[in-house]
C-alpha cells in the first residue's frame, strides 16, 4: 500500500479552503447581526426623540425666541432624516 502525496495535499487544500470559508461565512452572519442589532437601536432612538419632541412643543410658547429658532431649525432636521 503506497501513500498517495498528491491526494493527501489535495484532501489538505480542500480542508483549508472549507475552513476559510466557514470563517468568512461565520463573519458576514456575525456583521449581520451586528447591523439588525444597530438597527433596532436606531429605530428606538427616534422612538424616544419623536416622545421628547412632543413633549418640548407642549412649552413652545415658553421659549425664548433664540429656543424657538433652535426648536425649529432642529425639527426641520429631524423631519428631513426620518
Amino acid at each position: 500500500m503506497t501513500f498517495d502525496v498528491a491526494g493527501a495535499v489535495e484532501k489538505l487544500s480542500e480542508a483549508v479552503k472549507s475552513g476559510f470559508r466557514f470563517a468568512e461565512t461565520a463573519k458576514e452572519k456575525q456583521s449581520e447581526t451586528a447591523i439588525l442589532k444597530d438597527r433596532k437601536k436606531l429605530q428606538k432612538a427616534v422612538n424616544y426623540a419623536e416622545k421628547l419632541i412632543l413633549l418640548a412643543y407642549k412649552y413652545y410658547g415658553d421659549f425664548s425666541d433664540d429656543d424657538k429658532k433652535d426648536f425649529e431649525h432642529f425639527l426641520e432636521k429631524f423631519l428631513e432624516n426620518n
